[in-house]
Formats: structure tokens, C-alpha cells, sequence
């Protein structure tokens, strides 16, 4: 056999070993990559969003509706907790599944701890909060979320995990109207405080991005919970409704697992499912700010990394629609019809483009954010949530 004869045969046997797409055949960082949840087909898409393409994509998650992930403090693994209960360990370079386990019959949401070591998932089935070791997924703590209350009993779905400041673990009971500090940083995993009766229903919580307020919206409330985690010596009150008006219905905030509201120029945006306005609020003194009518009913409201605009998707006969919030004037800047039911967006970790899933039209439509022209259009089975790696350096996700 010649020598250019062996040479094709060892390049033939290279490439066999080393297909296009898998580890060791072409090398990614994980510091940029968008992870996107498939949220008919049981699993996820992995996209290099500096160059804008599909990488792979993982398969055998679970159920994948309400699917949520978070992501360890290198984002070489990605923990993605399935509506079914399954947490699953991917692993980003390999995109491949290193390890799984069952975590309940019913889950919302998970978050990792500040020092990396602990990923904790939300529950609805069982009624309860649980702790893993990231690196073998041991189950290290089951936190049962009951209220004694007149010598009656409540378990309560739990909801808006997020993680806080030193270690803290912040929820939501969603049917025991509370909220719960847990110390991740501590043996035992000690429950630090509860803060009972602060509206009817939390069905969601955020934490602002330094950290130091958490915020809980509510079914049957008009208003919103503070809490200072930095100090956690109370609950204060923030009204949705504008001052002057009357409502014949509360406003309802939501969503839990995907973190729906946004915080930019020190105020944070809301939400407010049942009425067509974001409503707008500092994030320091929780004082209102002003409402901003919309186009319909809004879901998630997300900020631009710079906080010049938050983008906005609707539910409803507005699903193809994208409205872009201009924060320095707090007015609707632009509008976007990128396909057919927008689920999602998320931006690149400096911004320059955004993601977003459009569910059915099979497609992640990617845009220039300075230009707000198409760049690509990705196609992706039934995309929903999307989730860029950079969320492994932010507190609250």
C-alpha cells in the first residue's frame, strides 16, 4: 500500500472515530452556549450561540413541559429537571447524559448554590424542597414544605427556588401563603426563616440580580413580597395596581420555573398575566414606577444584558408577537413577528443577539439586537425554554 493510500485509509478511520459533532472531533467552550428545551420531544439542543448553530442535541430527558435548568459554576454540566420529575445531568461537551435520578412525580424548578456543590429542585409531588450533591446527584436533604395551622396540616407545592447570598436557598409555598430560607452552607440544611401569610397563593419569586431582594408575586393578591436577603428581617408590600385606579380582578404574576421578570436601570419589570401593561417598580424601595400598556397579555418580560429594552412575548392571539420595551423611556419601542407561538427569548451573554423560540414554526429565530434584523433561523423540534450558560454566574437562577 502506498503512503497517500495509508494516509486516506487513517484519515477514513479518523473520522469514523471522530464524527463530526462529537467530543474530540470538534472543540466548544461552554461559556456561551444556549441550551433549548424541545419541549415535545423529550429532550434538548445545544447551540454555539457566537456562531449561531445547532452543535446537538441530547435526547431521553423526560417530560419536558415546564423544563428548567440550571447549570454548574464551570457550564460543563447542565442539571435539567423534567415536569415528571427526572433530574438530569448533561454533559456539554460530550452532549450526552453523565447521570440521572428521580426526584419527585411532579417538578417546577431547580437552582444550584452559590459555592457550586449543592443543586436543589422545587416540587409540587411530594410537597417538598431536595438536595443533591452536583457531582454524584446523592440525595443529601428532604425539606418537607407543611404549615401546622388551627391543628391542621398544609403541604404546599413549592415554587421561585432561587439561590441567594451565602449560600441561602429562597421559596415560595404556594398553598401555605409562605416563604422559606434555607441554609445550604450548614449540616443539616437548616430551615433559617419562615415568613407566613404574605399574600394568597406566591406562584412565583425572583431574586434581583446583586443578589439582595427577593420577590414573590401572587393568584390572590394585589400586591408583591420583599425580602431583604441580605438581612431577613421582615416582609414588606409592593402594590401592582397604579395609584388612582380601581380593578375588578387582582393582577397574577407569573411564571416560576423560567424566572419571567426582568430587572435593568434599577427597576423591575412585571408581567401582569390577565391585563395587557408591564408594570414597573424600583427594585430598591419597591416604589411604583408606572404601568406600560402592551399589545396583549404579556408572559415573560426579558432585559437586554446592557438594560436598554426588554423584550416582550403574549399569550393568546398575540403569540407571534414580540414587543421590545425601551427601559429610558419606558414605552414600546418596536415589534417583531418572528413565527408562530413565541414560548421564549434569551439573549447572548453580552447581548448582541437574542434567541427565540418560535414553538410552532419548529424554529429559534436568532437577532442582530442593534439592528433587530433576522441573523438565522434555526430549526429546532418544538422549542420552548431557552437557557444560556452564562445564568451558571448569576445569583437566583
Amino acid at each position: 500500500m502506498s503512503r497517500s493510500a495509508r494516509s486516506a485509509v487513517l484519515l477514513l478511520a479518523l473520522i469514523a472515530f471522530f464524527p463530526r459533532g462529537a467530543a474530540g472531533a470538534e472543540k466548544w467552550g461552554t461559556g456561551a452556549l444556549m441550551v433549548i428545551v424541545e419541549r415535545e420531544a423529550g429532550g434538548v439542543t445545544v447551540v454555539d450561540s457566537v456562531r449561531h448553530r445547532v452543535l446537538g442535541r441530547v435526547g431521553g430527558l423526560g417530560v419536558m413541559h415546564h423544563a428548567s435548568i440550571s447549570f454548574s459554576r464551570d457550564a460543563r454540566w447542565a442539571f435539567v429537571v423534567t415536569r415528571d420529575g427526572w433530574l438530569n445531568k448533561v454533559d456539554l461537551l460530550e452532549l450526552r447524559i453523565e447521570n440521572r435520578v428521580r426526584v419527585g412525580a411532579s417538578t417546577i424548578g431547580l437552582t444550584v448554590t452559590q459555592d457550586g456543590r449543592r443543586v436543589a429542585v422545587s416540587n409540587y409531588d411530594p410537597p417538598d424542597i431536595r438536595i443533591y450533591d452536583i457531582e454524584s446527584l446523592a440525595e443529601l436533604a428532604v425539606i418537607p414544605a407543611l404549615r401546622e395551622k388551627e391543628g391542621t396540616t398544609i403541604p404546599s407545592r413549592t415554587v421561585g427556588l432561587v439561590n441567594a447570598p451565602e449560600n441561602l436557598l429562597i421559596f415560595s409555598l404556594m398553598d401555605a401563603d409562605g416563604i422559606w430560607v434555607v441554609d445550604a452552607g450548614k449540616p443539616g440544611f437548616p430551615v433559617v426563616k419562615k415568613f407566613w401569610d404574605v399574600g394568597r397563593m406566591p406562584f412565583d419569586g425572583v431574586l434581583s440580580s446583586n443578589g439582595r431582594t427577593y420577590v414573590a408575586g401572587f393568584f390572590h393578591s394585589p400586591w408583591m413580597a420583599r425580602i431583604d436577603a441580605w438581612k431577613l428581617d421582615g416582609v414588606s408590600r409592593v402594590s401592582l395596581n397604579e395609584p388612582g385606579k380601581s380593578y375588578d380582578k387582582h393582577p397574577v404574576l407569573k411564571i416560576p420555573h423560567l424566572k419571567g421578570w426582568s430587572e435593568a436601570a434599577g427597576m423591575i419589570f412585571a408581567p401582569v398575566v390577565g391585563e395587557k401593561r408591564l408594570a414597573v417598580f424600583g427594585a430598591a424601595d419597591g416604589g411604583f414606577v408606572r404601568s406600560i400598556p402592551l399589545a396583549g397579555t404579556p408572559v415573560f418580560a426579558v432585559a437586554r444584558p446592557d438594560g436598554r429594552e426588554i423584550w416582550v412575548n403574549f399569550s393568546g392571539d398575540d403569540a407571534d408577537t414580540i414587543q421590545i420595551v425601551d427601559v429610558e423611556s419606558l414605552s414600546v419601542a418596536a415589534t417583531l413577528k418572528p413565527g408562530k407561538r413565541i414560548f421564549h427569548m434569551a439573549f447572548t451573554p453580552k447581548g448582541e443577539a437574542a434567541y427565540v423560540s418560535a414553538n410552532k414554526s419548529d424554529q429559534v429565530v436568532v437577532y442582530d439586537t442593534a439592528t433587530r434584523k433576522e441573523l438565522e433561523r434555526l430549526p429546532i423540534l418544538r422549542p420552548s425554554g431557552i437557557f444560556g450558560t452564562d445564568r451558571a454566574h448569576k445569583f437566583g437562577l
